[in-house]
């Protein structure tokens, strides 16, 4: 650590500085810097101790309860944090980053009124934090306000338009919104900014799936399983899209992954079930039915479908 009046390096235990004698036993910036190293290094109790001692001392230092809120903060104590956050608000000149902070940590403890408050307090000081409107927009999608929440999202990407967690999250509400082409448009435009973003080739997929654009859809349900190993939704949706595109070899593939991934997926088997029907593979949609009777007996598509099996096995053994 330095000295607060000469810089000078000092032991972290020193009462006075060698080279100035200036004190160093309770002297407020001196203990902050402390406090700064142990935070840096990871040792937040002893972080805390410190600004808990700086605070003793002099209660109106800013500086020592922002820094106790992000400890509080990283422990995973949003009240403290928040608590620590409005006492460094009285009297600072520039509190963005302390309304900041305090946003996340209000979300975080799902107050979200709270929560876009402090970052549109936040936004007055710093009109230009593309991060600021993304958080913002977040706080107004988790309380459902759609239409406030696409337009904090769009304030976002104007001041920075390859914000590639923004454009996704923009495509999410277009796409909530009932407005598919807008939310295809978004998902393209983040994986021609960042092409292994997987959730965002996924939900393109899902989007052009919608759209009945499917061989499209499969190309992106394909890359979304090569860029993330062992991504279940991509195989089932790839398999979904394969089925409706009549491609069933390629659509029982991709099933047969969901399964080994979570072999106890009854609508996977189901599925299985369907593909082999239109097979003739009689046995073998058979043995999924029962697997996901099993699995869920109310699954009323299985029964169903073991049913209409009954049926086609009855009629394969007259000769119908």
């Amino acid at each position: 650590m330095g000295c607060p009046e000469c810089s000078a390096v000092v032991s972290p235990k020193a009462r006075y500085c060698e080279q100035c004698g200036a004190s160093l036993k309770r002297d407020v910036l001196a203990l902050h810097q402390q406090a700064l190293e142990r935070y840096h290094r990871g040792q937040i109790e002893e972080a805390l101790a410190l600004w808990n001692e700086i605070l003793e001392e002099n209660q109106d230092f800013s500086k020592g309860h922002y820094y106790k809120g992000l400890a509080l903060y990283d422990r995973g104590d949003l009240s403290g944090a928040v608590a620590s956050f409005k006492e460094a608000l009285k009297g600072e000149k520039e509190p963005f980053r302390i309304y900041f902070k305090l946003g996340l940590a209000l979300y975080g403890q799902g107050d979200l009124a709270s929560s876009v408050s402090a970052f549109q307090e936040a936004l007055k000081f710093n009109p230009g934090s593309a991060e600021t409107y993304y958080r913002l927009g977040l706080s107004y999608l988790r309380n459902a306000d759609l239409d406030k929440a696409q337009q904090a999202l769009e304030s976002a990407v104007r001041i920075n338009p390859e914000y590639t967690r923004a454009l996704f999250i923009l495509g999410m509400v277009h796409s909530q919104k009932g407005d598919n082409q807008a939310a295809i448009d978004k998902f393209r435009v983040v994986v021609g900014i960042s092409s292994s973003y997987t959730a965002a080739r996924f939900e393109l997929g899902m989007a052009l799936f919608k759209a009945g654009m499917l061989s499209e859809a499969a190309r992106e349900f394909e890359v979304s399983i090569t860029s993330k190993n062992r991504f279940s939704p991509g195989y089932f949706m790839l398999g979904e899209t394969c089925r409706k595109l009549g491609e069933l070899h390629r659509a029982i593939g991709a099933y047969n992954e969901v399964l080994k991934l979570n072999p106890k997926d009854a609508d996977t088997r189901v599925r299985l079930a369907e593909c082999q029907i239109q097979l003739d593979c009689l046995q073998e949609a058979e043995t999924h039915l029962h697997k996901a009777l099993q699995i869920n007996p109310q699954h009323r598509d299985a029964n169903y479908l073991l049913q209409h099996l009954d049926e086609l096995k009855k009629q394969n053994q007259s000769g119908i």
